[in-house]
């Protein structure tokens, strides 16, 4: 969505959005790294632009995410904080600006180990809690997905709570309903509070949604089998 942008400018973000959405489709790194070519060249031409600082943001950290080394994934998310650090001082009621630098910030602390990923949390709760003020529905509920996550998989000592990741995932899927991953997760959680019956199905009904080919969905089906192989035998 461009919010105000016009001209030259506008025609450059639809190619690099077109471009985007060739790399969600297939996987394919080339269409990510022309987008960034685009959109670095409209941050050093339009600096103080909101709709190209997101959008740098998710493509440096789309880009990270795909890296093999770890160095190069923590150089990546690095130019993905800085830039949806900016994203949010431009407009800081910015949705996306919010949600980039949180989950930027979480991959950076995951790849820098876990006592950087725990001094991160509280900036990354604080990021997706204000996703959540600002539209909770925001990349089909990503927000509450971060949150789950984050606290299904932090230790209790450092923070973490099953009880609210549950929360957060069953938030989640009132107010997008579509997402497998959440599902997925909710059933990781279902099952390490005692609840198999209930993550089964859940499990299932990712595994058995076979019409949607996203890319998020592929890889909800992934994350299932491997839950499900692992409590409930291949």
């Amino acid at each position: 969505m461009l919010t105000g942008t016009q001209g030259p400018v506008a025609d450059k973000l639809k190619q690099a959005d077109s471009l985007y959405r060739q790399y969600e489709r297939t996987e394919n790194q080339e269409p990510l790294k022309q987008t960034i070519e685009i959109l670095d060249g409209l941050a050093q031409s339009d600096a103080a632009n909101y709709d190209v600082a997101w959008r740098r943001a998710r493509a440096y950290y789309s880009l990270g995410d795909d890296a093999k080394g770890n160095s190069e994934k923590l150089r990546l998310f690095d130019q993905a904080i800085q830039s949806g650090k900016h994203a949010v001082e431009l407009k800081s009621d910015g949705v996306e600006g919010h949600y980039w630098l949180g989950v930027s910030d979480g991959e950076y602390g995951q790849a820098k180990g876990l006592l950087k990923a725990y001094s991160m949390t509280k900036s990354i709760r604080a990021e997706m809690e204000a996703v959540i003020r600002i539209n909770p529905a925001y990349h089909n509920g990503g927000a509450y997905l971060v949150l789950g996550r984050m606290d299904f998989e932090l230790p209790g000592l450092m923070g973490g709570s099953n009880k609210r990741a549950i929360q957060e995932y069953e938030q989640g899927l009132k107010v997008a309903p579509s997402n497998l991953l959440s599902k997925a997760y909710l059933a990781d959680s279902y099952i390490d509070a005692g609840r198999k019956d209930e993550a089964r199905n859940l499990l299932n009904e990712v595994l058995n949604n076979n019409g949607d080919q996203t890319p998020e969905a592929r890889d909800a089906r992934k994350e299932a089998k491997k839950i499900y192989d692992k409590h409930f035998g291949k």
